[in-house]
Parts: structure tokens; sequence; C-alpha cells
């Protein structure tokens, strides 16, 4: 989400900026509680996010009234002047926030977290956070962006970017245009809204990432903004337009709420509810009268509500603090889905807004920095971005030597104990469709096992090693990372479309498998990617069905419970010598592994599968407990894969299951 700057509410007075719109206000309000909504799991608030949109498109309404209006009246705009409102208006308050933030994830936070925090923290200052996340998640066993403290910051970088060119294509544009300045204008922002557009939509259906946190595939929500203002300019609405456009903007946003789910392709063709509803609203706004006069519309008399010109006043600062405070607040104590805890995280993010708003945002802004010359405030926001990002990566070295001492030592190597065939690259995971197998042991050996799974079913690589003679047995590994060994088109959330790779090469395996001579097959994946009981059931004995053929035995690996945190992170709390087996310990209670094992296990009673059941709850987590750490060997390398040493010492609960079920065969 991106709060917008809250240029309209008191204009400096070098700026041509149009009167005071209480519904803007309000619609700012609208688009923060929309976001912390979804942040926090408000129920029915899932597609919270599109306050993004919201703001965007406030966004390229308010900078272009403003830059056009001095385009036009004095010919030329000050872009000095301009960029050192910007920074002054952005950078304290985002400053206050990453210092104060980055020291809570500092004293609160296990270091292993703090790698990942530390890196987005100073990205921030330099306004590309939103680069940085787009490209973050090229490692699959990287932590993921979502965990992030400063993963909000990326719309701060979009909109930042949007400033830096905006002002130079409406110079441009009336260069270009000579004496039609409107014609010229109105052309620029059409082609920025159609190219970017048609760039995002592809974008949601390759590579949505960057789809979602680049600058130019966003461009068509701040243009959609300047268009309206170009159309609100010509001709105020009429009252019974003005009814219309409210309502309908409204209804837009309601349909988005509804129809957004958290697995469409964002942004898309869905991306249009949102940015259509708000530009609705913004032309409608255009028609209704200030603060003193009637408003037919009761949308308009809603936005411009006290309580929500108050909440929009803070938009900018309430953004800022809400997401740090879900993500740290999180690792002391449950919030999401905890009402108390809710309410009280919401309040902590709720007063430090106000704090910041009175404390920092408005004396830098209206203060004596303001009369500081254009170049000298620009010169002093760079330095303090400089500086504090050199202090945001001191705290990154300082945490990975941290990580490297010999507290941490065993379990930083914990952390990175996964199985060797990812060191021979056999897992593109969703780079590509290419089908890898990976060979190990004698080319000549007179038999042959095969590990097929994504990586909850790779894990176990190191027990095949250990159970199977190296004389005697060829071990052949094809892994394909959060891909589910189940026939059923999968929507990743991770990248934010169907995982097509996962489809074709899964087909590729099959085909592959049909073609070799295979004496024991392992088939192993996670069992928490969201099919139905039905798609599950019929999904895997599809699958299963297919490989038949091509093996004498098919051993379905039981998916592990999950931990529910990170195992090496928790006991980096703790010096070796002071652990027991009951330091990170949580209770086996993952329903989703349970109720799906169950039904898997199902499989293996058709005799024509020729499947049998390989179980490793009892072996992972005995009693029902699951413990980060069993005697001295680290159980979870994260929250939920297992440590490649730990799987090793699987090899006998393997080897019996597996002669067991040989025998009974026989």
């Amino acid at each position: 989400m991106s709060s917008l700057p809250d240029i309209q509410a008191r204009p400096d007075s070098s700026y041509p900026a149009p009167s005071f719109r209480p519904d803007i206000e309000g619609l700012r309000a609208i688009a923060v509680l929309l976001v912390i909504g979804a942040h926090f799991a408000i129920p029915g608030m899932s597609a919270g996010f599109i306050g993004v949109d919201i703001f965007f498109v406030i966004s390229g309404y308010l900078i272009t009234s403003i830059l056009v209006h001095e385009q036009e009246s004095t010919g030329k705009i000050a872009l000095a002047r301009f960029y050192a409102n910007r920074l002054r208006r952005l950078f304290p308050a985002l400053a206050t926030m990453l210092v104060v933030s980055s020291a809570l994830a500092c004293k609160l936070l296990p270091e292993a977290q703090n790698l990942a925090h530390s890196e987005a923290a100073a990205m921030a200052t330099l306004w590309v956070s939103n680069i940085y996340f787009a490209f973050a998640d090229v490692d699959y066993f990287a932590s993921e962006t979502s965990s992030n403290a400063f993963l909000h910051t990326w719309s701060l970088g979009v909109e930042e970017q949007f400033y830096l060119v905006w002002p130079l294509l409406i110079l441009v544009a009336a260069r270009l245009a000579k004496g039609a300045n409107l014609r010229g204008q109105v052309r620029l922002f059409t082609g920025v809204a159609i190219v970017s557009l048609a760039a995002s939509l592809m974008a949601s259906y390759t590579y949505p990432v960057l789809g979602f946190y680049m600058m130019p595939t966003r461009a068509w929500q701040f243009a959609a903004g300047a268009l309206v203002w170009m159309l609100s300019r010509q001709q105020a609405s009429r009252p019974p337009q003005t009814t219309l456009l409210s309502w309908s903007g409204a209804a837009l946003l309601f349909a988005a709420l509804v129809v957004i789910k958290p697995d469409t392709a964002y942004p898309g063709l869905l991306a249009l509810l949102p940015t259509l509803g708000a530009s609705a609203l913004l032309l409608a706004g255009t028609g209704q009268t200030t603060q003193t006069g009637p408003r037919t519309a009761l949308p308009g008399a809603f936005l411009a509500l006290p309580p929500m010109q108050a909440i929009g006043r803070i938009s900018y600062a309430w953004y800022l603090w809400h997401w740090p405070i879900l993500i740290i607040g999180e690792y002391l104590l449950p919030i999401k889905g905890d009402i108390r805890n809710t309410v009280l995280a919401i309040g902590v993010s709720l007063l430090a807004a106000i704090l910041t708003h009175h404390l920092v945002e408005n004396p830098v802004r209206y203060g004596r920095s303001a009369r500081i010359q254009n170049k000298w405030q620009i010169a002093l926001a760079l330095f303090a971005m400089v500086i504090l990002n050199s202090q945001l990566l001191r705290w990154n070295t300082h945490t990975e030597k941290l990580l490297a001492s010999t507290k941490n030592d065993v379990y930083a190597k914990a952390a990175a104990d996964i199985p060797v065939i990812y060191q021979h690259n056999c897992d593109d995971w969703y780079q590509s469709a290419e089908l890898k197998p990976c060979v190990y042991g004698k080319n000549d050996a007179p038999k042959t096992a095969v590990l097929l799974g994504d990586s909850i079913g790779a894990q176990w690589f190191p027990t095949l090693t250990e159970m199977h003679d190296p004389e005697q047995w060829k071990i052949i590994v094809l892994t394909k990372s959060s891909c589910p060994m189940v026939d059923e088109p999968f929507f990743y959330q991770r990248i934010g479309r169907e995982y097509t790779e996962c489809s074709e090469w899964r087909h590729k395996a099959v085909e592959w498998m049909q073609s070799q001579k295979v004496d024991r097959l392992f088939v192993g994946s996670a069992a928490s990617n969201g099919f139905t009981d039905k798609q599950w059931t019929d999904g895997t004995r599809r699958f299963l069905k297919s490989l038949a053929p091509a093996t004498k035995a098919i051993y379905l690996i039981e998916a592990n419970p999950r931990l529910g945190f990170h195992g090496p992170s928790c006991l980096s709390k703790y010096q070796p010598q002071a652990i027991d087996e009951h330091a990170c310990q949580g209770t086996s209670n993952d329903t989703a592994y349970a109720h799906v094992a169950t039904l898997l296990k199902a499989v293996t009673d058709e005799p024509a599968l020729k499947t049998f059941w390989i179980g490793t709850s009892n072996f992972v987590c005995p009693g029902g407990r699951c413990q980060a750490i069993q005697g001295k060997v680290v159980v979870f390398r994260d929250s939920q894969h297992l440590t490649g040493s730990f799987a090793a010492s699987a090899a006998p609960y393997f080897l019996q299951q597996v002669q067991q079920y040989e025998r009974s065969s026989q």
C-alpha cells in the first residue's frame, strides 16, 4: 500500500495547488483502512490491498494538477522546488519509522531474520525497495518477503520514482505540443496509460511479481488520475452526474473487495475495478462543493465526515507504522485471528502515527526547514538518506558477523543444511519447466531408486543415500520446489499466478519415468497447497496411476508436520550447552497435514497403484510434539523443512517400512 503525500491539506504557498477537497482526504482514509484490514486479516478484507490502487490514482490526480497548473502559468516547472517539497514531505516520517523499527527488530527478533530486514530497510532509504522485493525471491529457501518488516515501503519507492519522471514528461509534452498544451498533455497521459496497462497485463500472466512491484507497470494508475483531472477541469459534474459517479465509484470498490481473491493474479484486468472506482469518486468530487456546501451524494458526504478527515490526515504515518508493528508484534504474541491483540496492535500503530504526524511530519514540512533554499533542502535530504543507508548496511554486516559467531554457528549451519542436490542445480523452481534428472551412484548399479517430489519430498534425499548400498543402488532425483505431486493445476501464491511450470514439469517427469526401469520410486510433497479433498484424492490417484507401470513399487512419503516457527532462529536465543529438548517445541496440530495424510493413505489401498505409505509424523514429532532439536541434532532448518542431518538419521526408520512392504508383497 502507498499512503499518498498529503499535498492538498496545507499546500505550499509556492505551488498553485487546487483548493482543498474533503472527499479526497476521506478517500485516503478508505484506502489506508482497507490495507490495514487486509494486513491484519480482518474478515472480508482479504482484497484490502486495493488501497494501493486508490492511492496511486489520487497521487496521479493531485500531482498532475499541481505540475500542469505551474507549467501553464509560468511556462516551466521549478523542479528543484518540487523535489525538495516531496523529500521534505516523505522522508522525515519514513526515516523515523525505519530507525525505530530497525532498533526494535534488532532487539527483539532473531539475528537470522534481521539479515533480510536490514537489507530491505537500507533499500527503503534510497526509495528502491520495490526493486529489491521484485527480485528478492530468486532463492526458494530465502526468507519470504511476506514476513519482512519493511515490505510496505515498496509502494513508497513506486511513488518516488513516479515523482522523479512525471514532471519531466509533462515538460516534454508541453514542448512537443507547443501551443496546444491541453492536447499534448492528454496524449501523454493516454499514451502512458495504454503502454503501462498493456505491460501490467502481460506481466500479471507471466511474471506477476514484477507487475506488482515495478513503477512502469503501475504508471497507468497514476495516469488514470491525471486523465481524471484533465477531464474535471473542462467541466464540473452536475448534481445528477455526481450522484451517479459517486455510487458507481463506491460500487466498483465494493465489487473489487468481493471479486478479487488471494489467488487472483494481480494486478491484472481486475485492477481496473479499484482504479476506475477511485477515478469515479474523484470525478464526482469536482461537482460537489467543499466543507460548507451541500452534498447530493451519500458517498461524498461519508468521505467528508470528521473521523474520515482525521484518518486521511494521518494516513501516510499510519501506513508507515502498521506493518512493522504487525510483523515484529507477531513474533512476541499472536495477532492475526486474536481480536484483543489485533485491536492492541492497531491501536499502537495508530498512536505512533499520530505522534509522528504531529512531532515529525508537520514540523519539518511547515517549519523552518521549509524556508531553506531548495537546493540545500535536497542536499540535506540526500545526505540524511546516505547516512541512514550506511548505518542500516552496517546493521546488516553486524548481523552477518553475529551469525558466524561461535554461539550461532551451529544454528546458522543447520539453517543451511539442505540436500546436496540443490548445489547441483537439480531444481529450477519456477524459473523453467526443464526436467533435470540428477544421478547419484554407479551408472551400472543393478538397482535403481528414484526420488520424485517438491522440496518436502526432496528433503529425504539424505535418507535414501543412507539406506541404499551405493554398490547396489543408483539414486535418481527429480525435484521441483513447491510443485505438488498431484495431477491438478496449482495457483502458487508466492509468484502470484498459476504454477504452469509445475504442470509441464510433472508431465515430463511421468514421460521420463515411463521409459525407465525403476525398482523403488519414492514420491513426496507438501500437503498445504489449498486443494480440496476431492482434488487431493483424485489428483494423487491419477498421478500414481500414470507412474505405476514404470516401477515395481511406489512409496508415498507422508508430508511431515510443520514446526510453525523458524527452528534455528528460535534456538539461536539459547546457548548451545543450555538447550534441552523442551526448548523451541510445539504441538503437532497441523490439521491440514493430518487430514490430507489420511486421504492420501486411502490411495494406497488400491493394489493396481502398487503404492505403499511411508509414515514420517511419529519420527519427526514423537508423541505429537514437534521440537526444533532432538538430542544434539537440529530437526528443522526453517519452519517446515528438515535438516539434512536429521533426515539422514531416518534411514533405519524408512528401511524398516520398505522391507516390511516388500516382504508382504512377495
